[in-house]
């Protein structure tokens, strides 16, 4: 045992102390990895969501970020090759196209504007848009041509502004009832360009081995276990988890802002 700080109570340089929380790192990253996949396989959302801030809590910001964004290309991908002959084409492109254009002049205002007020402002509208939903009231525009650019517009915003861009997609597919087998097909077409683009704008998280393989260990375990289910989960729970994922996405926005 080393002291490598005079300060510093030897015992954290004791390598058992050390190895000990090296493994609770892992299994923290794989239950996390693993409840965000079955949220995403079930929902066609959430893996960013709930698997973000956890990564990024134990790995670091930067990495915890990028780690997130390379497992939800996986797990995308993973989603897709069983379910792509599902994909609604033409509504996962009018959802990317504005999203993807609207990226960077979202980047640009929200650095003029400082984020927390547009971050606030989006969070609440993702919430109200929940209470709508939830409500049972429908709007006649989502459905058409409208809804998707809207949709896709939102989401390319929430997702500069926090890295939050399933709330407002998610709500639309919500919105237009789709089956959910529809719906998480539909999503993973829409985000696969999406995340591709982002990791190239961020670059390859650089994570400990262990961690990488529970991480791995996690999205495989999770994502198996709920497409097992998929068949069997009703509509209707799949549109409230699908609203509470989203409404969790709000509350985030509006805590980030204002902490």
């Amino acid at each position: 045992m080393t002291v490598r700080d005079s300060g510093r109570c030897a015992v954290w340089d004791d390598p058992a102390v050390l190895m000990g929380e090296a493994v609770w790192l892992t299994v923290a990253v794989v239950v996390c990895v693993g409840v965000a996949s079955s949220a995403q396989v079930l929902s066609g959302m959430g893996f960013a969501l709930l698997a973000g801030p956890l990564l990024a809590l134990a790995l670091g910001t930067s990495d915890g970020v990028r780690l997130s964004v390379a497992l939800s290309i996986v797990l995308n991908v993973v989603v897709l090759a069983g379910s792509w002959r599902l994909v609604r084409w033409g509504d996962a492109l009018r959802l990317l196209v504005p999203a993807a254009l609207l990226v960077l002049p979202a980047h640009l205002l929200s650095a003029r504007l400082g984020g927390m007020w547009t971050s606030v402002a989006a969070g609440v509208a993702v919430l109200v848009g929940v209470g709508l939903i939830a409500s049972g009231r429908r709007a006649g525009w989502v459905d058409g041509p409208a809804g998707a650019v809207a949709a896709g517009a939102g989401s390319g915003v929430l997702n500069v502004l926090g890295g939050v861009s399933g709330p407002p997609v998610a709500l639309f597919v919500a919105h237009r009832g789709w089956e959910p087998k529809v719906s998480t097909a539909t999503l993973q077409a829409y985000a696969l360009p999406l995340n591709v683009v982002t990791l190239a704008v961020l670059g390859l998280p650089a994570v400990q081995l262990g961690s990488l393989l529970g991480a791995g260990v996690g999205l495989v375990v999770g994502a198996a276990c709920a497409w097992r289910f998929v068949a069997r989960i009703s509509a209707a729970t799949v549109r409230s988890l699908v609203l509470v994922l989203a409404a969790v996405g709000g509350v985030l926005l509006i805590t980030r802002a204002l902490t």
